[in-house]
């Protein structure tokens, strides 16, 4: 995909103060730090504002806080602009559109209740709960797949990570796949690349003191392995398990993957 970065400069952003990984001073995540300074582009998630009106694309940039790349967008006579996350194929000067489109005129780009869109289309930025935002594929390249309208309420929806969960008929979403698709084909050629993006070298826990992490030190073995906080790491679920969204997941992602594999392997 061509960034395009001609026409007028939006205001639509602000300073943006790193956090380096750090919770009230204590390290949260190891490795992080030092990162170039950014601006925050403010992103519309919650599109049904501008409901059954034509949105002009008038360019798409380059985004440094997310993996996708996101489009520059106004109101046709009207002068508002705003950034909403690129759909893979989007080109400038093309037109979309959030409204209660009937099947025969679904377009990649368009956003739309998931109702009204047929079995087997591939769609981004869905909504959990109705009129609350877009919050499922929003990186790069992901996709989620409508498999059926399991009754009148919801329909069921299997996402990038395998996980067939139902969603209601009546939350939004957008038709198409996320941008920047070739992002996880690209390859770091220097050290210096991870240092812009805030990412630092990793150090494995065992070549540490043992106050420093739980596999430090001269011993080996005697435990699970564990995070540099000590919690159990690996084949450990960190969902909790009364969750009240749990119902609604239909296939967990770990069964749905153990699945794939048994049908590859005949």
């Amino acid at each position: 995909m061509v960034l395009n970065w001609r026409g007028i400069k939006s205001r639509l952003y602000s300073g943006k103060r790193r956090i380096d990984g750090r919770s009230k001073g204590l390290i949260a995540i190891r490795s992080r730090g030092g990162a170039l300074k950014r601006k925050y582009r403010y992103i519309e998630h919650y599109k049904q504002k501008w409901m059954d009106k034509w949105l002009f694309v008038m360019r798409i940039e380059y985004d440094p806080n997310r993996s996708a790349h996101i489009a520059l967008c106004s109101i046709l006579k009207e002068g508002i602009y705003f950034y909403v996350i690129s759909v893979a194929k989007l080109e400038v000067g093309s037109l979309i559109i959030t409204s209660n489109i009937k099947q025969g005129i679904l377009q990649v780009g368009y956003t739309t209740k998931i109702k009204n869109i047929p079995e087997g289309i591939l769609i981004n930025n869905i909504e959990l709960i109705e009129n609350s935002g877009s919050k499922i594929s929003r990186a790069a390249g992901t996709s989620s797949l409508i498999i059926k309208q399991y009754n009148k309420k919801y329909s069921l929806v299997k996402l990038s990570s395998k996980e067939c969960r139902l969603i209601s008929n009546e939350c939004y979403a957008t038709i198409g796949t996320v941008s920047n698709i070739e992002r996880k084909i690209k390859k770091r050629r220097k050290a210096s690349e991870s240092r812009f993006r805030g990412i630092r070298p990793i150090v494995r826990g065992l070549a540490m003191n043992p106050v420093d992490h739980p596999h430090g030190g001269r011993t080996k073995g005697g435990m699970h392995w564990k995070s540099f906080s000590g919690k159990i790491a690996y084949n450990v679920s960190s969902r909790k398990k009364k969750k009240i969204s749990s119902r609604y997941i239909i296939i967990g992602h770990r069964k749905q993957r153990l699945m794939d594999k048994k049908k590859k392997n005949g």
